[in-house]
């Protein structure tokens, strides 16, 4: 029987099948759905907005302002709004600030004559996490103000015949340096996985598998009965129909896993990016083609009872091993380094990163072995089972 119509045989059947395919896809779509939009829903704005509002109106303060401009200086999650007292008041009272600076009238004769910046802080409370990280970050540019004034000073008095225009160009000077909170170092942040991303990618990665595993057992249901009493006078029928069984379901998961793509990369809005699209598409291809020659070497190598232990054992090996359920950190030094080069973990590190960090991962050493042997095993099972 040629491979064109056992491909219109599992066609025709699975058409009969296709309630089983619609839910199978609606309850994938539905999870990761529920997934996204409580991910979605739990992403809180961790910028801040900090009014400031300058009563003293002095050479010093526009300079301060200046030096402080949009609150990118003084953090990435930071924003400097300049407003008069009453406007400033009035949105801390409703929440659309998280508190305000007021530079007192005065403030810069009092610091010349008594060494001291009055500055007023007022926050929405006292006990949030906003009001306490407000709090340190005025004591922060507090202390590097008076650095820098008391710099200033110094230098004035180092200094007496410097011109006015000459103090102002040191006072800038110093001020964008003391304010610059990367001026006296690079920073070097870490990056955590967010744990509702972490389990959605995780959801789609064991969704392309559970897809395949449903496909390639539908279309089994109909191999045991209405195919078998025509089949069984065929040399390598089994074989053969077990092989475009997998293509077939291949086809059909590939289609899933492209809408799953779509989904993630329209709705949970992850740091990928276009460019490593061929990374992906490798990773992804990677995964399938793994799937696909795994389930063919089973049925064609086994039978009966080892046949659905190994389906069983390979089912945990992905959920337990790959990294998708227990992140892979808790399972390193377990294994002597085998688990990190099974292919489905392989993978699975490779999507995280793309999706989460849109950073390319050095391939692991065993990336092309694990092909080679995959091959290796599924050339010797169907040679095998062909001369028998």
């Amino acid at each position: 029987m040629s491979t064109i119509k056992l491909f219109n045989i599992y066609h025709s059947f699975l058409i009969k099948k296709l309630y089983l395919i619609v839910y199978i896809l609606l309850l994938f779509i539905a999870v990761l759905a529920i997934m996204i939009g409580v991910n979605q829903m739990n992403q809180k704005d961790d910028n801040f907005t900090i009014g400031i509002v300058d009563k003293d109106q002095s050479k010093e303060t526009k300079l301060i302002l200046n030096a402080i401009g949009d609150g990118q200086s003084l953090g990435n999650d930071l924003s400097i709004k300049h407003y008069n007292e009453k406007r400033a008041h009035n949105l801390l009272e409703k929440k659309k600030i998280d508190g305000y600076f007021i530079f007192k009238d005065g403030m810069t004769k009092a610091f010349y004559q008594n060494g001291e910046l009055p500055i007023v802080v007022n926050t929405f409370d006292t006990q949030s996490v906003e009001s306490i990280i407000i709090l340190q970050l005025t004591d922060s540019v507090y202390s590097r103000l008076m650095l820098s004034m008391g710099g200033a000073m110094s230098y004035a008095s180092l200094y007496p015949n410097a011109t006015e225009n000459e103090l102002l160009t040191m006072m800038t000077d110093m001020l964008f340096a003391g304010l610059n909170r990367s001026g006296s170092f690079d920073e070097e942040p870490v990056k955590v996985f967010d744990t509702l991303s972490y389990y959605t990618i995780s959801i789609y990665f064991v969704s392309i598998f559970l897809f395949f595993f449903s496909i390639f057992s539908i279309l089994k249901m109909n191999q045991k009965d209405a195919l078998k009493e025509r089949l069984s006078m065929f040399h390598f029928s089994y074989e053969k129909l077990t092989i475009v069984r997998g293509i077939f379901s291949l086809g059909y998961t590939i289609l899933w896993s492209v809408v799953g793509l779509w989904i993630i990369i329209k709705f949970l809005k992850p740091e990928f990016e276009m460019y490593n699209l061929n990374a992906l598409i490798m990773s992804l291809s990677y995964y399938l083609f793994f799937l696909t020659c795994s389930f063919i070497f089973i049925d064609i190598a086994f039978r009966n009872a080892i046949n659905y232990i190994l389906k069983i054992g390979l089912t945990l090996v992905i959920l337990l091993f790959s990294g998708a359920i227990i992140p892979i950190i808790y399972l390193k030094g377990l294994s002597g380094g085998l688990i990190e080069s099974l292919p489905f973990t392989i993978v699975y590190n490779q999507l995280l990163e793309l999706f989460l960090n849109n950073y390319i991962i050095d391939l692991h050493p065993m990336f092309y072995w694990n092909i080679l042997i995959m091959i290796g095993l599924l050339t010797t099972s169907i040679y095998w089972r062909y001369r028998q």
